[in-house]
């Protein structure tokens, strides 16, 4: 049996001394990269009473009835900036996703365990539940338009409505009227400040919404719902008293 040479032995051992400093630096430097446990909050209180947006986000338990089920995206996941910015109005979509079962519930599954793109939304809505996958107060990428000042990513809540052919899509969109009243009374926003995706790039989505005619009704839902909020909310506000 031949003997090791001490000179390969020491010549090991100073390469192996040599790479466990090189190892713990990688170590810390991949620690250093990750993002923060929760996202830096980037506005402040005077700039928010400035401009008149909100920069917090609400939590719906639900809306006309349906549960608002809060599914958020991990933080750790490309489709999650985790930027905070100021919320301005909403942005319709579809997900142009018509296969049997493609409904809110699967959308959410596929934004959380699909890490390979970073395309992103706020809230995915069906005939019978909707699904809130980001805070409404963080960027999406959702409008493509990159990260134009006042633009439907820097600043929309990201709406998707399914289409897919074992639901009811005039319910689907019904339910998206609701949910768009509800957030733009919290938001203090109005129906003026609902947006089409096709209003920031040109595409043609929401496509079903486009195609079959079906935006003015739409609008004018969205307009009703809001108008019963507001009118509900002004019934239930404390009325001053003589004295």
């Amino acid at each position: 049996m031949s003997r090791k040479r001490p000179g390969r032995v020491r010549l090991g051992r100073i390469l192996i001394l040599l790479m466990i400093p090189l190892l713990l630096a990688g170590a810390v430097y991949g620690l250093l990269r990750r993002k923060p446990e929760k996202p830096p909050v980037v506005v402040t209180e005077t700039a928010e009473e400035e401009s008149g947006y909100i920069t917090y986000a609400i939590t719906l338990d639900e809306v006309h009835g349906i549960p608002v089920n809060h599914v958020y995206i991990p933080y750790d996941s490309s489709r999650r900036p985790g930027e905070i910015r100021e919320i301005r109005f909403l942005t319709i979509h579809e997900t142009d996703n018509r296969s049997s079962g493609a409904d809110a519930l699967a959308h959410s599954n596929w934004l959380i365990g699909d890490t390979t793109d970073i395309t992103s939304w706020h809230y995915t809505v069906d005939d019978h539940s909707i699904y809130h996958n980001l805070p409404d107060n963080e960027i999406a990428w959702n409008a493509g338009d990159n990260r134009s000042r006042d633009g439907g990513n820097m600043n929309g809540i990201g709406i998707e409505m399914c289409v897919n052919v074992s639901g009811d899509f005039d319910q689907t969109v019904r339910n998206t009227a609701w949910l768009c009243a509800e957030l733009l009374q919290a938001y203090g926003l109005t129906p003026d400040d609902v947006y089409l995706h096709r209003d920031f790039m040109g595409k043609i989505c929401p496509h079903r919404l486009i195609t079959e005619n079906k935006v003015t009704w739409f609008k004018e839902l969205v307009q009703a719902d809001y108008d019963e909020l507001q009118a509900a909310a002004a019934a239930e506000a404390p009325t001053e008293t003589e004295e």
